[in-house]
C-alpha cells in the first residue's frame, strides 16, 4: 500500500470512529426516558420516596401526577396519554379496564388500607358515638370521585350511620392528601380516612381503626396504560413499585399486604 493509499486510509477510519463516536453521543442522551404516572394520593407519601429510588436505579425521569382515584381515571380517559395508572381502590380499576384503558394482565396491587377516625394528638375520640354525640367537626373526601370519601359512604350508609354522620361534616375535599393538610391546619377536628396518615404524621395524628364492612378490601392498585409509548419501561416500573423492597417501604408508612 503506497502512502496516499495509506493516509486515506487512517483518515476513512478515523472519520468512521468520529461518526461511532458522536452516533453513541446522540444515543447517549436521547435514551433517557420519561415516565406519566397516574397516581392515587393515598399513597402520596411513600409514592415521594420510591419514585426518586426508580429514576436513579434505571435512569428514567419519572412525571408524577398525584389527585383522587376518580380525578386519575378521568384524566387519563380524556388526555388519551401516560403510562400507568393507579388507584386507590379496586373499582376505579376496574373502570379503568373496563373502558380498555389499561392492559388486564398489568393490574397488579401495591398495598392495602383500613378506615380510621383521623384525629390531631390533643383530640380524644373513641369511635364513630363520639363523632355522633359530641360536637366534633368532620371533614371528608368527596364521596363522588375520591376513594376514601365512597368507601365511607356506602359503609356508613350500609351500618345506618351516614345521615348522623354527614350532618357533622363541615367541608368535602378532592383527595386524601388534600384531606389531611385540611386536618392539620385546623379546619376540623376529626377526618374519616385511611389509617396510614398516621403514620405520615406521627407526631402530630393518630388513628383509631374502624371495623366497617365495605364493598370491598381498599387496596392501591397500579396498571400500565394502553396509551404508553414506553411499553417496556411502563412494566418496569409496575414491577418496581409492587416488589417486595417497594412493600417494605409500605410497611413503614402503615400500609398492610394485600391478603
Amino acid at each position: 500500500m503506497n502512502k496516499r493509499a495509506l493516509t486515506m486510509t487512517v483518515a476513512l477510519f478515523i472519520f468512521g470512529l468520529s461518526v461511532v463516536a458522536l452516533a453513541t453521543h446522540v444515543i447517549n442522551n436521547s435514551s433517557k426516558k420519561t415516565l406519566l404516572v397516574f397516581l392515587p394520593a393515598a399513597g402520596k407519601r411513600v409514592w415521594q420516596e420510591l419514585i426518586p429510588l426508580f429514576e436513579k436505579r434505571y435512569g428514567v425521569e419519572v412525571e408524577a401526577v398525584y389527585g383522587s382515584s376518580g380525578r386519575l381515571l378521568q384524566q387519563a380517559y380524556v388526555s388519551e396519554r401516560g403510562d400507568v395508572l393507579g388507584s386507590a381502590t379496586p373499582p376505579y380499576m376496574n373502570k379503568a379496564v373496563e373502558y380498555g384503558l389499561v392492559y388486564p394482565e398489568t393490574v397488579s396491587y401495591v398495598a392495602c388500607m383500613r378506615p380510621a377516625i383521623l384525629v390531631p394528638k390533643d383530640v380524644n375520640v373513641s369511635g364513630l358515638d363520639d363523632l355522633i354525640k359530641r360536637g366534633i367537626r368532620i371533614l371528608m373526601c368527596d364521596p363522588e370521585g375520591c376513594a376514601v370519601g365512597k368507601f365511607f359512604k356506602y359503609a356508613l350508609a350500609k351500618e345506618g350511620l351516614w345521615e348522623k354522620i354527614s350532618k357533622k361534616v363541615v367541608g368535602y375535599t378532592e383527595n386524601f392528601s388534600k384531606l389531611i393538610a385540611a386536618l392539620l391546619v385546623g379546619k376540623a377536628e376529626a377526618a374519616l380516612g385511611w389509617d396510614v396518615a398516621a403514620r405520615w404524621y406521627p407526631g402530630k395524628l393518630k388513628a383509631v381503626p374502624l371495623d366497617l364492612a365495605g364493598p370491598y378490601e381498599p387496596c392501591i392498585e397500579v396498571a400500565v396504560l394502553k396509551s404508553t409509548k414506553n411499553l417496556g419501561l411502563a412494566k418496569l416500573f409496575v414491577k418496581f413499585i409492587t416488589s417486595k423492597e417497594a412493600l417494605e417501604k409500605c410497611r413503614e408508612y402503615g400500609y398492610s399486604p394485600p391478603r
